[in-house]
């Protein structure tokens, strides 16, 4: 992995990253971020990414059916960003899309996507072909030293028979996220507890098959969370 940030003046930073999986893959992504300041301490933000992945050599097996990623494939994803915040809160809206070239791959054992759709429980790495569009909202009140965020998002996946662009075969979805961070102090300094409940709707057709719904939509999943910050 190879890559770079450069400050193009007040308001204004790029970057830029390459990352080569011999023989299996290339993923190269291109950022860059915009800010400016208003009144009241407050600042508007925006920012616009491009990731493309192209098959390096077989993809990684000389067997087409073993391969991980389709020899000769390639993938292309770019997504938009706009929001405002001050020193407590922060709004934002983002929009994703993954083109039909193919499915963005990455091993998930290697970290999440970096979308700016992505939220908590969810993915959209194995996909192609993809329409994702996600508000969030988050707000810190430190007197009481507790974040809270609230994000919602639609997911327009493939047709779930389509398996070249759809991996695991997730329907469309609604995504629905609460998420509280409460740090403590004194003595327990160090210690965060969260608490994190994620909802997911199905919207696209499963056909009357459950197993595309099982863990998967239509569903509900409560998390909580205690971290210990050395």
């Amino acid at each position: 992995m190879i890559g770079g940030r450069y400050a193009a003046g007040n308001h204004i930073r790029l970057q830029a990253w390459n990352l080569l999986t011999e023989n299996i893959f290339n993923t190269a992504m291109l950022q860059a971020d915009f800010t400016a300041g208003l009144k009241n301490d407050r600042s508007i933000f925006a920012a616009a990414q491009v990731i493309r992945q192209d098959a390096v050599n077989n993809g990684g097996n000389n067997d087409a059916a073993k391969a991980y990623f389709e020899k000769g494939g390639k993938s292309i994803s770019f997504g938009l960003k706009a929001g405002c915040k001050n020193k407590l809160w922060e709004a934002s809206i983002n929009y994703n899309r993954i083109t039909s070239a193919g499915r963005y791959l990455m091993p998930r054992e290697w970290g999440r996507e970096p979308f700016f759709t992505f939220m908590q429980r969810e993915r959209n790495e194995g996909f192609g072909d993809v329409h994702a569009l996600m508000a969030r909202i988050d707000r810190n009140f430190r007197a009481q030293r507790l974040k809270i965020s609230l994000a919602t998002g639609y997911y327009q996946m493939p047709d779930i028979k389509n398996y070249r662009l759809n991996k695991y075969g997730l329907p469309s979805y609604w995504h629905i996220n609460g998420d509280m961070h409460y740090t403590f102090a004194g003595k327990l300094k160090g210690l965060e507890a969260q608490l994190l409940i994620t909802a997911k709707l199905k919207e696209g057709e499963t056909y009357g098959n459950k197993r595309y719904e099982f863990n998967k939509v239509n569903m509900v999943q409560y998390n909580c969370i205690l971290n210990y910050h050395f």
